[in-house]
């Protein structure tokens, strides 16, 4: 005779509730999360934001086009900073801002098993940056500090010193050199995702502090800029590079880890710069869905960029990103304007043969 099948006596609505829990459990806790909370706040939130990596600034590059702003980030002691080359791991810059804490000037984090403490000056080190410069900072007004004056500044950063008006301008204003400038600001030094289209009060100053060689101190802004868009709801995650190197300075595992690929060049040879790839397009795709960038709280409200502002910017894009080309063609600079300068002169000596020819038929006809 076959064996009774055992029936369970276990209330078939009790099966469903449990099931739906287990459903709705977040993962298993590991030596990822320093504890359930933290897990919690992974699976709910950090998971789900955008990580800005930021982009190498091939300083070499820029001095080959006649560009010459090395020099003002090497006043600051910067220059390192901006071009160091990391590999990038997502997962494990999501992990640190999970665990991320920024009391009394101190960063505190956790990554696979590593306590990560970071006072001022250990930050400074790990990153090559100097531990002293000034500290000013604001979202909704002008930077308060000695020698700073707003509308000189803003003369000064556009090229046009008849400004009288004292408000922040858009990138479109801005001299060639002040643009690139706060390119590297938005990528590097304030890193975040989005349109770039309009300065912050910020950005503003920084980039006064940065042409005028008053220093800065930059791992100050790193870490009030890391607890800024880690606190803002949706904000993107930023300093992915440099986070690589801070966890190899406390020992972070990182085999068994998917490296993030991703072109981190800041200037693409040979394309547009403003074709963005992998984690960037990615960033941009979450701000047009409606993610403000973490350092624009005091910018004006959002609107679809005017015709001539947008083909400016493309414009002043595809620029750089064909400066190569350019060089190739032209030579230099200078020899181009000669050159440009002796054809015009050759085409008005070939007009002035040609009139005066014209004149003597004419003087033959009468």
């Amino acid at each position: 005779m076959a064996p009774k099948k055992s029936v369970s006596s276990e209330d078939p609505r009790k099966k469903r509730l449990k099931s739906k829990a287990s459903r709705d459990e977040p993962p298993s806790l590991d030596k990822s999360f320093a504890s359930s909370e933290y897990l919690v706040r992974f699976h709910d939130d950090i998971s789900r934001r955008t990580v800005v990596f930021g982009k190498i600034v091939d300083f070499p590059y820029f001095a080959n086009h006649h560009i010459h702003i090395r020099e003002l980030f090497q006043a600051q002691g910067w220059e390192n900073f901006l071009s160091t080359r990391q590999k990038q791991y997502t997962t494990l810059v999501k992990h640190f801002y999970t665990h991320f804490e920024l009391i009394h000037g101190k960063i505190s984090s956790y990554v696979k098993g590593k306590s990560i403490s970071l006072p001022h000056s250990t930050l400074a080190s790990i990153l090559g940056v100097p531990r002293t410069g000034a500290q000013r900072y604001t979202t909704n007004s002008w930077v308060q500090f000695e020698g700073y004056d707003p509308l000189e500044s803003i003369r000064q950063m556009c090229g046009n010193p008849n400004i009288q008006e004292l408000s922040r301008p858009k990138i479109a204003d801005l001299t060639l050199e002040s643009r690139l400038i706060h390119h590297i600001i938005a990528h590097n030094i304030l890193p975040r995702s989005g349109s770039y289209e309009y300065t912050s009060y910020l950005d503003l100053f920084i980039m006064w502090a940065i042409l005028n060689k008053v220093k800065l101190d930059l791992a100050f802004y790193i870490s009030w800029h890391m607890e800024t868009c880690v606190k803002k709801k949706n904000g993107a995650l930023p300093y992915g590079l440099h986070i690589t190197t801070i966890l190899n300075h406390f020992g972070v595992d990182f085999s068994g880890e998917k490296e993030t690929r991703d072109d981190d060049t800041w200037v693409k040879k040979n394309v547009p710069v403003m074709e963005e790839v992998g984690e960037e397009a990615q960033m941009d795709e979450a701000e047009a869905a409606g993610n403000e960038e973490p350092m624009q709280e005091d910018q004006e409200p959002r609107s679809a960029p005017s015709g001539s502002s947008r083909v400016n910017e493309d414009n002043f894009q595809l620029v750089l990103g064909r400066l190569d080309s350019l060089a190739t063609s032209m030579g230099n600079i200078q020899t181009s304007i000669d050159n440009f300068s002796a054809m015009v002169t050759r085409k008005f000596s070939t007009y002035d043969e040609q009139f005066g020819t014209l004149e003597i038929i004419h003087s033959g006809n009468q």
